[in-house]
């Protein structure tokens, strides 16, 4: 994996138990094989998710201070950074 700058940035994850989108998102990260940090939106993150993307949907990645939303454009988009 050739390294970027943006793979030093810190990843977050808002996800929710409930959510296969989420999981999609959590099984693309571990393929490759990027750290990140998981935010349980049902349990605390709930309004931190409102405050990033204005919307309740999850999945919601956090790159740092980059949002992404909708696991099909977080998936395409950790390909294009990191694979």
């Amino acid at each position: 994996m050739p390294a970027t700058q943006t793979s030093k940035e810190p990843i977050k994850l808002y996800t929710g138990s409930y959510c296969p989108y989420c999981r999609r998102v959590k099984n693309e990260l571990d393929r490759l094989d990027l750290p990140y940090e998981p935010v349980n939106a049902d349990a605390d993150g709930r309004e931190e998710v409102i405050r990033l993307s204005g919307q309740r949907a999850i999945p919601i990645l956090t790159i740092g201070d980059e949002v992404l939303v909708d696991s099909t454009n977080i998936i395409r988009e950790l390909r294009k950074r990191y694979e």
